[in-house]
């Protein structure tokens, strides 16, 4: 035999060389060849470390590859913790920024609402003084007018009060 055969080839051919044994008569034995079961068995043992050899590659090479799988998941789930934060963070920025105009446009409205009372409150105070100076004005030239209306002969003159600061 040559040694380019797989385990499984050799193990088949093994098999081959049982089920063509001749059976011993008046019994169950069977007279198998020697010579080629020697064969079968060395080239199994020169295979067998070279069919170990390319298992051995092949489970490095799955181990390498399920390596390789849980580094990108792990990569990717490092990945998508840090967007989640990121989002997570805007977030909070976005909650603050409107929690503070929100604060920001209540102090307006409070300080133009201030604002409005304390220039209301200045223009009445405003309009009441001239609403006071048009009425004296007014209660002096009711007195005019009645200077004017009143005979001469009857007048009593009525002096206007004088303006203060006039």
């Amino acid at each position: 035999m040559q040694n380019s055969y797989s385990i499984q080839e050799l193990i088949d051919a093994l098999d081959d060389v049982i089920n063509a044994a001749t059976p011993v008569p008046f019994g169950k034995k069977s007279m198998v060849d020697v010579g080629k079961i020697s064969d079968i068995i060395n080239d199994m043992r020169m295979a067998l470390p070279m069919e170990i050899r390319q298992a051995q590659k092949v489970v490095e090479d799955k181990n390498n590859i399920i390596e390789s799988a849980e580094r990108e998941a792990e990569s990717i789930i490092r990945k998508a913790e840090e967007r989640r934060r990121e989002l997570i963070d805007e977030s909070d920025i976005l909650k603050e920024a409107r929690r503070r105009a929100t604060e920001v446009l209540g102090s307006a409205e409070a300080r133009c609402s201030d604002l409005r009372a304390s220039t209301d409150a200045f223009a009445d105070k405003m309009l009441a003084r001239v609403e006071e100076l048009l009425q004296k004005d007014l209660n002096d030239l009711h007195i005019l007018r009645q200077n004017i209306a009143s005979p001469v002969s009857q007048q009593s003159v009525v002096q206007p009060p004088e303006k203060p600061g006039v």
